[in-house]
């Protein structure tokens, strides 16, 4: 692997790690001490599906933000 695709790999790594301890810490503040692995990575892949949307409407955000903040300083000249 190169070095990009190294880096690409640990950062798509850190992702899914982050996902899972959050599903954990969901899972252990519900008080729930076990759930079969197949109900795991179902409610991990709806996260992940979730968190590409929320990729998406964010960076739609910014791109509006940036918008908003060149006209408004455009008419203010």
């Amino acid at each position: 692997m190169s070095a990009k695709e190294d880096t690409i790999a640990l950062l798509k790594d850190a992702i899914a790690t982050q996902q899972e301890h959050l599903l954990n810490d969901v899972l252990m503040t519900l008080n729930v001490k076990e759930i079969p692995e197949e109900t795991f990575q179902v409610i991990l892949r709806k996260m992940k599906a979730s968190n590409v949307e929320l990729f998406k409407i964010t960076k739609a955000l910014e791109a509006q933000e940036i918008i908003d903040f060149v006209l408004s300083n455009k008419i203010g000249e």
